[in-house]
């Protein structure tokens, strides 16, 4: 078999495979190879491509067949089939396409007009032209907030974004087409998230939002955008801690699911399910957070691997935070995977998390041992630590978890509170990262000798509406 050779000179392997030399069979040999495997992927990829590209795409093909063996009309159906599903998909370049496609078929044989063809035809160019002028937009905003991130001046988020939309001829389009303002706003969010910026984001996705909904609105496909936008505003405005505007358009969302697809709303229901037990929790319903999370129907969720391991990490922090940290520490056993699989799951800054809340959980139920070792682990990731200021506070955090795990006496001494009044560069509570509080709740609650969960009351709710 030739994939035990390995990887070869060609020269090396042809005199493996013909070691008279012969040059034209080995590059016929690896011709038809080549188009082998290109038929085997070409068709694996069709197989689990359930998208509507593909289907558009599908069928295109078929029609095609059907001309080409004088089976007109039913190739007609299809091509009229093919531009409804990607107009409905806003696959405006396809639709194009199938256009080119109806206009070279006998029309006159069909009793079909050519005008209405031209004009739908002309209509999907425009707005093909803009979905790419769009994409353009999206890549230069990616760009600059990738590059804001290395910058010493800071740039006003907004502004930046309807520059280049202004640039690109798109400003109207962001308030007639939720599809695109959508992507927009998805785009924005993940650079946002990754640097925990959230108050930036806030006030421009609800101002695009409110602009749409005031413009055209949201109807029948377009209603997908609004849920999605709906859930995006909620989760920016929960990690922002403002819980009850959060809630308004939490119930939103969930008063629209009953005009949703199965897939959407399948899709939709586990991260509203986890959302809204985290602004429970961070109301004064800690019971209420933990009935829904521990609830079997959880559990039946259609979730994908990241969502379940938030749950879980989640489910965890609940459980801790009423004191019940024998029932915590299992859920974070019941999780069952490396921090390896992890990190390449939810991403190292949900490791840290969790081996973070492991060190407290071993303290609370006084493994004192188990802590030890447990935080001497996290200390020692150098690499990791280093490698964002937001792992650099979380160092000093560490290091201060570490002083009370070696001594639980520690807490209640003058200099220790001495301590974590300068070790910490200070920032309003309304700007500090909402699951950071979490556990700097725990830290002052032993300074104070109260409970946790009436420490991070006081903490987050300070700045609630």
């Amino acid at each position: 078999m030739i994939y035990k050779y390995g990887v070869q000179r060609s020269d090396d392997l042809i005199k493996k495979i013909y070691p008279d030399g012969n040059q034209e069979a080995y590059h016929a040999l690896r011709k038809k190879l080549m188009k082998h495997l290109t038929d085997f992927l070409y068709m694996k990829q069709v197989k689990s491509d359930d998208t509507e590209e593909t289907q558009v795409a599908a069928f295109m093909s078929l029609a095609r067949y059907l001309k080409a063996h004088d089976c007109l009309k039913p190739a007609w159906r299809f091509l009229q089939k093919a531009e409804q599903q990607a107009v409905a998909g806003e696959l405006y370049n396809l639709a194009n396409a199938v256009m080119g496609l109806q206009l070279a078929m006998p029309l006159m044989e069909l009793g079909e007009s050519i005008d209405p063809l031209l004009a739908r035809k002309a209509q999907y160019e425009q707005l093909a032209i803009e979905d790419d002028h769009a994409n353009t937009a999206y890549h230069i905003i990616q760009y600059q907030l990738q590059a804001a991130k290395t910058s010493v001046e800071a740039i006003d988020l907004q502004d930046t974004i309807e520059k280049v939309l202004r640039e690109y001829g798109l400003t109207s389009a962001m308030i007639r087409r939720p599809s695109m303002l959508y992507k927009l706003m998805s785009m924005t969010r993940s650079a946002v998230m990754a640097e925990k910026d959230y108050f930036a984001f806030e006030p421009l996705v609800i101002q695009y939002y409110k602009n749409m909904e005031a413009s055209v609105g949201f109807q029948g496909h377009d209603l997908v955008y609004k849920a999605r936008l709906q859930y995006m505003i909620a989760h920016t405005l929960y990690r922002n801690k403002k819980f009850k505007s959060a809630l308004t358009y939490l119930h939103s969302l969930r008063d629209g699911f009953k005009r949703l697809n199965r897939l959407e709303y399948a899709s939709l229901l586990p991260r509203f399910s986890l959302l809204y037990c985290a602004i429970r929790f961070f109301t004064n319903h800690l019971d209420e957070a933990i009935r829904i999370v521990d609830a079997a129907f959880m559990e039946k969720l259609k979730m994908k691997p990241e969502h379940v391991l938030n749950l879980r990490l989640n489910q965890a922090i609940y459980h801790f935070f009423s004191g019940d940290y024998k029932v915590a520490n299992k859920v974070l056993q019941s999780i069952g995977h490396t921090n390896t699989w992890c990190a390449r799951t939810a991403g190292v800054e949900w490791v840290f998390k969790k081996d973070l809340l492991d060190v407290l959980i071993q303290f609370e139920l006084t493994n004192f041992d188990i802590a030890t070792n447990r935080v001497r682990a996290l200390l020692r990731q150098d690499q990791l630590l280093a490698s964002h200021p937001k792992f650099e506070r979380a160092k000093t955090f560490v290091t201060l978890v570490k002083a009370v795990v070696d001594n639980p006496d520690v807490p209640w001494q003058p200099s220790f509170h001495e301590k974590v009044e300068a070790t910490f560069d200070w920032i309003p509570i309304e700007q500090e990262d909402l699951h950071a509080s979490v556990f700097y709740a725990w830290l002052k609650a032993k300074m104070l000798n109260k409970a946790p969960y009436e420490v991070l009351l006081d903490l987050i709710t300070v700045y609630d509406e």
